[in-house]
């Protein structure tokens, strides 16, 4: 037996070596039926033409979706669609009649589901309405600076702002919004990485003033081989040690806009309009959502994750979904 042969014997076989890390090869991409200045503005897609993924009890045939609930909740939405087969679409309590062609209309209910009943679509997207600047564009007031609270001065994150945009450098550190806490709510932020392989994140629901203790929203624009299909453990989208994102659609050096729709114990993301993750927390409640599921409202934050973290955020928007 050669010792190159005993060496590997050793490795469990449960326990694969890592793959690297890499940048995705070719374009950045947006959802289906969006084009990028609609991504750019905060549209989703909730049918990627594909599969019936953030649907319960829909059907898929022939590139089109009917039947079925959207799992995610919205408040008041734009919609827009490409209607295949008519019939009623219920938003909420709201039923509307339409029929074969473009639908162009909007809801205005506080928390509801879109269900398709007999509609039959070919696209289908939403513009959450609503939504309030939380960066004034000029200085960081309304959020301060959470240090890490093991690290000297010299390690820790550089915030800055001007000609509106956040800026992060370094790290770890975090940067925690102190107008409101926010427990049901739609946020939309512009990111982007000012390097390759740039990580980062949106804390949600956080314990207000303690160290990026809440859900997160990761941003790191990895994968492997190169695929967009592999993604990465903290390809952007995914929720921190809780949920993959299923595809890495955003690039680094490219402004890209995330969603994160809270409502719940269900949480949805969406990256340029194209839904990553739709994942509910049936853990037990606590606190701290880095150990069980919270519902009641937490600080936003923005995390910086290492040292060679270098991040621009722009638009910083979110609404509250009420009961």
């Amino acid at each position: 037996m050669t010792s190159t042969l005993a060496i590997l014997l050793t490795i469990p076989l449960s326990a694969p070596p890592k793959e690297p890390w890499t940048t995705p090869k070719g374009p950045i991409e947006y959802g289906h039926g969006l084009t990028k200045e609609q991504a750019l503005e905060g549209w989703l897609s909730l049918f990627d033409g594909k599969s019936t993924f953030g649907w319960n009890g829909a059907i898929l045939r022939k590139g089109q979706l009917h039947g079925g609930r959207s799992r995610a909740f919205f408040g008041p939405i734009q919609i827009r669609a490409k209607i295949v087969k008519g019939g009623i679409l219920r938003i909420g309590r709201i039923p509307l009649p339409v029929r074969p062609g473009i639908l162009t209309t909007f809801v205005r209910e506080k928390r509801a589901q879109i269900n398709l009943g007999s509609v039959r679509i070919s696209s289908l997207i939403v513009r959450p309405l609503g939504l309030e600047d939380q960066f004034n564009g000029k200085n960081l007031d309304s959020w301060k600076v959470i240090k890490h609270p093991r690290l000297p001065l010299s390690r820790q994150a550089k915030w800055s702002a001007e000609k509106g945009v956040i800026r992060a450098i370094g790290g770890p550190g975090a940067l925690e919004l102190q107008k409101k806490s926010f427990g049901d709510f739609c946020l939309q932020i512009d990111v982007r990485a000012r390097a390759n392989l740039v990580n980062g994140g949106v804390f949600f629901r956080s314990i207000p003033g303690k160290f990026m203790l809440g859900y997160e929203a990761q941003i790191f624009n990895a994968c492997h081989g190169r695929d967009r299909s592999r993604v990465a453990r903290y390809s952007t989208g995914a929720i921190d040690d809780r949920q993959l994102a299923r595809r890495l659609v955003s690039s680094d050096r490219e402004w890209f806009t995330m969603t994160v729709l809270a409502v719940g114990n269900q949480i949805s993301t969406w990256v340029n309009g194209y839904q990553t993750v739709n994942w509910v927390d049936e853990r037990e409640p606590d606190e701290n959502p880095r150990k069980g599921l919270r519902v009641k409202p937490g600080s936003l934050q923005i995390q910086a994750h290492d040292p060679k973290t270098d991040l621009e955020v722009r638009r910083i928007r979110i609404v509250e979904i009420q009961k």
